[in-house]
């Protein structure tokens, strides 16, 4: 049965959550206080930047508390620090860096709070909830602290166009008349997106000059030299052709330019190309030099090394008395030689870019001493053989097999996510309570890694248990928080942490991610979780019996239940299927009164049996009870009750208490009743209550002393009393 109308509930809530947060209750102003920021919710992302900016928007939730004359503003902050970075009248915010965002509600009084103070990128929301109540500061005001999570990311642009390679039937052409067609095909399936086109380009020499563009691959030159012919797919809109100096721009050029090379432009060129020489074909020169591919070409170094090894096709022609070697080269700029060996394996201790090269060659007009490791280029090379304009009969694969090498030293890519509450608010009973939460999904776990979760306590978040499962048992009242916690047991352990004295603070400081140097993720806020005092649960109460006099004045039937009866019950008799709660002794029937309550468990009942009596007294021969309690004829012997009009007070809870204490009485009161405390010597103090309600009050136990009060309620003709001890906090 609902104890409070939702406003009444909402209000109740509000006052119990401000003494959680900030019990003991240290002035009136802070406990009037009734700003509530409420939360903001956003998409959890990541949200890509997109030109270099993104939109962080939030959706407030409508149960915001605005007092007359307050504000509502926006705060956006940055990291778990949360580092203020921009304030607005709506939660919408533009950034335009790759981090962890949260936006807060702020609910302020304007007068009270100067946010011209804010030093935006320095003040963080910690230093603005220091000065509000909810934080422990004097000024009114309510900021949603957990905020709303969100993270930015530079997203990888994408581009669908796709060049295929080329290839032609002959590596070498030669001049007739001084002129030579050279004609290339495409090996494979380009892909040209909606707009784009294809275009040829012919570049000359290793240094891959652009001499010629064209629609198709054929080319007429009238020189000696190396060429090679590339495919091209392109966007007129994006890529003007017409900016190309013919003889001067190069292929490298060109692919700087465009996403492939880490321009900015969506295109694709096979910057390899289809190679040919054109020659005089005075000299026959059958080498041939097979065309090598990488067995792994994405490596990184293990234990400071990698093993590049390539594979070598079967078009290598080694003519009688040739041999082949191989060369290691840097894989950019000059391809200056590192090593030469008998097969295509090389071990590199270096992260970069290198290429493995196939050379077939006559040891006997070719010197490979010659080549001096880390001077001599594969250009220098080629330059001596025919293929190269030389005169020396040899082959050699001037693009090799690419690998790139990278110094893979793992770094922390670890995120322990975001967390919720099951229940944001549990009842505390039989000396614990059950909290538990579950992640939000949005963790990364590296190999190796687990996920924990941590308990802490508020006002400092300081931290209790670590656990496997996100549930813990706690053994008293107060605000908790579960984080994710991803680690590696391997090096972070459980006794890093002294529970009861580390704060989730000095956890974060502890790790990469807060400027240590343990690898670790912590969702630093986490969840919060509010373990309460709830109301007793009350039922139909429990049978009675009571003898009154007839001439007794009218009572209430509720009062004389027993256990702790819900209110709002209907009476009923075996005659009347319905009866009204007060009962007249002059006037109604004596007998069993039934009184029913729905309960969670269904339909409860309890009863009273009233007795009525005439109460005879023979010329005043009575006697009294000294505690003012039944009278009795000193002849007939006949006892008459006392009068109904004193009562004991329902129900006090919590008892003992700090703070607030919920008082249920057995009558309605009205807004005329008095309340006294009376202390274990008599002294009297005068209270009003913080809350009415229809079946009693609210009062704050507070104000004061500890030890044991008796309560004393008179309303009109009731009066009722009970008992409580205020404890030490």
């Amino acid at each position: 049965m609902e104890y409070f109308s939702a406003p009444l509930r909402h209000f109740i809530t509000a006052v119990s959550c401000l003494a959680l947060l900030a019990s003991p209750l240290r002035s009136s102003a802070q406990s009037e206080c009734n700003a509530f920021a409420g939360t903001i919710s956003v998409d959890v992302g990541p949200i890509c930047l997109e030109q270099g900016q993104a939109v962080i928007t939030g959706i407030p939730s409508g149960d915001a508390v605005v007092p007359p004359g307050f504000a509502i503003t926006y705060l956006l902050t940055r990291t778990n620090g949360l580092t203020i970075e921009q304030i607005g009248t709506v939660p919408s915010f533009t950034v335009n860096t790759v981090d962890v965002w949260r936006m807060h509600r702020l609910v302020y009084d304007p007068a009270g709070l100067d946010l011209g103070t804010v030093q935006l990128g320095s003040t963080s929301a910690y230093d603005i909830q220091a000065q509000l109540t909810q934080g422990g500061g004097t000024v009114c005001g309510s900021l949603s602290m957990t905020g709303a999570a969100v993270k930015t990311m530079a997203c990888e642009p994408t581009c669908s166009a796709f060049a295929s390679g080329m290839y032609m039937d002959s590596t070498t052409v030669c001049l007739q008349n001084n002129q030579a067609t050279l004609t290339a095909s495409v090996s494979g399936g380009s892909i040209a997106p909606t707009g784009f086109q294809q275009r040829f380009l012919l570049t000359r020499t290793n240094g891959l000059i652009i001499e010629q563009i064209a629609s198709s691959p054929s080319f007429t030159v009238g020189t000696v030299d190396v060429w090679r012919i590339h495919n091209l797919i392109y966007d007129p809109n994006t890529l003007d052709l017409g900016q190309v100096q013919l003889g001067t721009t190069t292929a490298y050029d060109l692919q700087s330019m465009l996403l492939q090379g880490g321009g900015s432009i969506c295109a694709s060129l096979d910057i390899s190309g289809a190679p040919v020489k054109t020659g005089e074909c005075t000299k026959a020169c059958t080498a041939v030099a097979g065309v090598a591919s990488a067995d792994q070409p994405d490596q990184c170094l293990a234990k400071g090394m990698a093993v590049l090894s390539a594979t070598i096709d079967g078009s290598a022609v080694i003519p009688a008395g040739f041999s082949a070697a191989y060369l290691l080269s840097e894989g950019s700029g000059a391809q200056t030689i590192l090593e030469v060996g008998t097969l295509p394996e090389f071990t590199v201790t270096a992260a970069g870019s290198y290429r493995i090269h196939m050379f077939v060659y006559n040891p006997a007009t070719f010197n490979l001493s010659g080549i001096v490791p880390g001077v001599t280029s594969i250009a220098d090379v080629d330059m001596q053989l025919m293929q190269g304009e030389g005169d020396i009969c040899a082959a050699l694969d001037l693009n090799g097999a690419f690998f790139q090498v990278a110094d893979c030293t793992p770094t922390c890519q670890v995120d322990a996510g975001t967390m919720i509450a099951e229940n944001n608010q549990i009842c505390f009973g039989d000396g614990s309570a059950i909290i538990a939460a579950a992640s939000n999904g949005d963790y990364a776990l590296p190999d190796g890694f687990v996920l924990g979760y941590l308990l802490s306590q508020s006002p400092d978040f300081t931290l209790q248990a670590l656990s496997g499962v996100p549930a813990f048992t706690v053994m008293d009242t107060g605000v908790y928080h579960i984080h994710a916690f991803a680690y590696d047991p391997s090096t972070f352990n459980a006794s890093m942490v002294q529970f009861g004295t580390t704060t989730a603070y000095d956890l974060n400081a502890m790790l990469v991610q807060g400027g240590g140097s343990i690898c670790a993720g912590l969702d630093v806020l986490g969840t919060s979780i509010y373990v309460v005092n709830c109301p007793p649960p009350c039922n139909a109460g429990t049978d009675s019996t009571v003898t009154v006099c007839l001439v007794d004045p009218p009572f209430e039937l509720f009062s004389l239940l027993g256990g702790a009866p819900c209110p709002d019950g209907t009476w009923t008799t075996a005659a009347d299927p319905q009866v009204d709660d007060i009962f007249d002794p002059a006037s109604d029937p004596a007998g069993v009164y039934y009184y029913a309550v729905m309960t969670t468990q269904g339909m409860d009942t309890a009863t009273v049996t009233v007795n009525v009596l005439e109460c005879p007294e023979l010329d005043g021969l009575v006697s009294v009870d000294p505690d003012g309690g039944h009278t009795t004829g000193t002849s007939t012997g006949i006892s008459c009750p006392p009068d109904l009009g004193r009562q004991t007070i329902t129900s006090i809870w919590p008892n003992p208490a700090t703070g607030l204490v919920n008082i249920t009485l057995p009558f309605v009161p009205s807004r005329a009743m008095a309340v006294e405390l009376i202390d274990a010597t008599g002294r009297k103090a005068l209270v009003r209550p913080l809350i009415y309600r229809t079946d009693g009050f609210v009062l704050d136990a507070s104000t004061v002393a500890p030890g044991a009060w008796t309560v004393r309620i008179t309303d009109r003709a009731n009066v009722a009393t009970g008992r409580f001890v205020r404890t030490a906090e």
